[in-house]
């Protein structure tokens, strides 16, 4: 149940945030088109003020007396007044850009050049498109409370100069005084769809930058998941890092204590053999058995260890081989003398065929021996009174002709479960299968290694009842394989 509540308090937390974001980034976007609007508009301003000198030189005149030109009262008006209206609002734009005061000031400005314009021009209906154009451009600011002053403006001048001087707005003597209204009306039609405008720009807006914090939300969410994949990977890494180089240092101590631990057992076992040949001379033959026991267990404990210290010598890559050439006849022969006693305890029968092609082989003498005591001790544990058989044949119909070992018992057998981990260390069937018939899980696992060591491999068929047959295919040349093997991984 804490998961869930967690991954919800989370997401509500995420989505907060990209709340916030998003408000920030929307103060910013509208900050920054406030500044490039302000700039905008302190250009423009010095370009009508210097318009309106224009009008005031060329137009002025022409339109307040007829065709006689002659500089007048307008050309002043235009420097003095227009400067007084352009410059105030332009260094707003300029040194107080992005400021509410500032746009304010130039929308009110803005309208008070167009009078200013409507003026010099005498009137002239065309110069009131100057009006519009001016609402157009506040607009830019994508703020409709500009236009409410800039509005108003217009309104009052178009009144009074209506009512006190109608030819400077309208051009004519005599104007009606509802003539201010028409034009404000229009003003106001022009602002419905600017006010519209802004509005949708300003959602737009919005819309903009909640889609970018979002985007920038999922964005830090993909980089701390990548962190923190890239950490825990990284945690792993060294986990395993100080796995293996335990694994290493457990495997280089066994493998560098072989002579210290084989050495005092070897002497016990070799001691306590003395011991049981003089006891056989005396009258107490209690301590024959005794001494019996002594030399089993530490046979038994010498067993032990040397299967975890060929195991360690493996994993610590300290394992090599010792290749020559021999008679695998001749290594059979060995071997049986060694398992023989181990067989016939438990009343199995013991038979054995080479084939007839069957002849020398260049390996490791000494570990092919190992695999096959481990393989027929194996068998014979796990048999009684029945059937063990070893058959050696050799196969050339591959790239390398190999020498195939096959060692078929009836013991108890074992599940395709078994018989999948059979090869690992210290693994047997199950639990009841080491009380019973005992034994370190090690004999199987050694094999399983020294076959990888010299190029082959071993395995196992196996069902419950019915005995297993476990098979070995090593080249018949392990150096030609070992040499391929070493060339391969080096390229």
């Amino acid at each position: 149940m804490q998961t869930p509540v967690m991954s919800a308090l989370q997401l509500s937390e995420s989505t907060a945030a990209t709340r916030h974001r998003a408000a920030d980034l929307f103060v910013q976007y509208q900050h920054e088109i406030y500044r490039r609007t302000d700039r905008l508009f302190a250009i423009l301003m010095g370009l009508q003020w210097v318009a309106g000198i224009v009008f005031a030189v060329w137009v002025s005149p022409l339109a307040w007396f007829g065709p006689v030109s002659r500089t007048h009262e307008h050309v002043w008006a235009a420097i003095f007044l227009g400067g007084a209206i352009c410059l105030f609002p332009a260094l707003l734009g300029v040194f107080r850009a992005g400021e509410a005061s500032t746009r304010y000031t130039i929308a009110i400005a803005q309208m008070l050049m167009g009078a200013l314009l409507i003026h010099l021009s005498g009137g002239r209906i065309e110069t009131h498109f100057h009006v519009f154009g001016s609402l157009a451009f506040l607009a830019f600011y994508r703020d409709w409370r500009v236009l409410v002053p800039a509005t108003i403006v217009v309104a009052l001048d178009h009144f009074l100069r209506g009512v006190f001087w109608p030819q400077s707005v309208y051009g004519v003597l005599v104007a009606s005084q509802w003539r201010w209204l028409e034009h404000a009306a229009w003003v106001a039609f022009e602002d419905v769809f600017l006010f519209v405008s802004c509005t949708r720009s300003v959602v737009e807006l919005k819309e903009t930058a909640s889609r970018t914090a979002a985007l920038e939300q999922e964005v830090r969410t993909r980089q701390q998941a990548e962190d923190d994949a890239s950490r825990t990977a990284a945690r792993l890494r060294v986990t395993q890092q100080q796995a293996e180089a335990a694994t290493r240092a457990k495997s280089d101590f066994l493998a560098s204590m072989s002579h210290e631990l084989r050495t005092p057992l070897n002497a016990i076992i070799l001691y306590s053999e003395l011991l049981q040949e003089e006891a056989q001379d005396q009258p107490t033959p209690g301590i024959v058995a005794d001494l019996e026991r002594i030399r089993a267990a530490g046979n038994h404990l010498l067993e032990l260890i040397n299967g975890i210290l060929d195991l360690s010598k493996i994993e610590a890559g300290k394992m090599t081989l010792s290749l020559e050439e021999f008679d695998v006849r001749t290594l059979v022969a060995e071997v049986l003398n060694t398992v023989g006693p181990l067989v016939q305890k438990n009343e199995n029968r013991l038979t054995v065929h080479c084939a007839d092609d069957v002849g020398r082989m260049r390996a490791d003498p000494m570990k092919m021996r190992q695999i096959l005591v481990n393989l027929l001790g194996n068998a014979a544990k796990f048999t009684r009174a029945g059937a063990i058989a070893l058959d050696v044949e050799c196969d050339a119909g591959s790239e390398h002709s190999t020498v195939v070992f096959t060692v078929t018992d009836t013991g108890v057998g074992m599940t395709a479960e078994q018989a999948d981990k059979i090869f690992e260390p210290f693994t047997q069937a199950d639990v009841t299968t080491t009380r019973r018939y005992g034994g370190t899980g090690l004999g199987l696992a050694i094999v399983s290694r020294f076959c990888t060591l010299m190029g082959g491999r071993v395995s196992v068929e196996s069902h419950p009842g019915q005995g297993s047959r476990f098979t070995v295919r090593l080249p018949l040349d392990v150096v030609d394989v070992v040499d391929a093997a070493t060339a391969v991984d080096a390229a």
